[in-house]
């Protein structure tokens, strides 16, 4: 989060435009996608895995839904970790970008 206010007043100051708007716009919309990606790719990966659902009685899962369980669990958050990170290393802003007041870090 601490990165939009800087990003935006980078831009402002390069285009002589307040935008804040937009790129909380953005912001907001990206952090919504990637709410909402991890648990669409956990249900993929269950379905793929056999995962059998019931709200009535205990159901035996098959060897591949309890692998499916697990990797959901362990693999595939650790690949979106990792994903973000690749975005992450993008960011390019330095104190001196933003120009902040002397003694502010």
């Amino acid at each position: 989060m601490a990165m939009l206010p800087d990003a935006a007043a980078v831009d402002a100051r390069r285009t002589g435009s307040n935008r804040v708007g937009v790129y909380t716009g953005v912001w907001t919309a990206g952090e919504t996608l990637g709410l909402a990606l991890g648990p669409g790719l956990f249900a993929l990966v269950l379905a793929v895995g056999g995962y059998r659902s019931s709200t009535t009685d205990d159901v035996a899962q098959p060897e591949s839904a309890l692998t499916a369980i697990t990797l959901g669990f362990s693999l595939l958050p650790m690949l979106l970790v990792l994903g973000s990170l690749w975005w992450l290393a993008r960011y390019r802003l330095e104190a001196a970008d933003v120009d902040l007041p002397e003694g502010v870090r």
